[in-house]
């Protein structure tokens, strides 16, 4: 389970990141635009899985482009999800641990329906999405839960959440630092 040091402290490299990768989008970000980062963050770690279960992926994938760590595709996908809850001014609330699914395909599953509710939910906050029947939960109650499938995901895979997060923030810097520099 993540617990309330390594949140804060995701949290703040996340807000971190959102404001570095800012100069390099061509528009500005909201919750919406993080839920559609969101999604391919998804088929990234999906790609991953995939390929540990000896499926053909080759159609899918671009050499330019390595996709293959999933600790790091993760990581990718909780930074989504904090980003949502970032734009959207409304940071994820304490989870409880509610278990671990039992097989990677039950995490795996757990994690796109969070997500999905995530971005659902950063959809509406943004004014994309009308208010949906029922009651869906709102941006952080729907951000917390994607962290804590992501948590258990990673678990399932032997991984530390918090400790992926900090080597994707540290790749994502210093990409940020050389972006930075070639533009100057």
């Amino acid at each position: 389970m993540i617990g309330d040091g390594e949140l804060a402290e995701m949290l703040e490299q996340a807000r971190q990141l959102r404001e570095g990768f800012a100069s390099t989008a061509p528009r500005p970000w909201d919750a919406a635009t993080a839920g559609a980062e969101l999604a391919v963050q998804l088929g990234h770690l999906a790609l991953c899985v995939a390929r540990c279960h000896g499926i053909d992926v080759a159609d899918y994938c671009d050499p330019a482009r390595p996709i293959s760590d999933i600790g790091d595709e993760l990581a990718d996908v909780t930074l989504a999800a904090l980003s949502i809850s970032i734009l959207d001014g409304a940071p994820p609330t304490a989870s409880q641990d509610g278990g671990s699914p039992g097989s990677e395909i039950e995490a795996l599953l757990l994690l796109l329906i969070c997500a999905g509710r995530a971005a659902e939910a950063g959809l509406v906050s943004a004014g994309y999405r009308h208010q949906p029947t029922g009651t869906p939960p709102p941006v952080p109650e729907a951000c917390a839960a994607t962290l804590r499938a992501a948590d258990h995901f990673a678990r399932l895979f032997d991984l530390d959440l918090p400790e992926e997060f900090r080597a994707m923030y540290d790749d994502a810097s210093r990409f940020l630092c050389s972006h930075q520099g070639a533009q100057t």
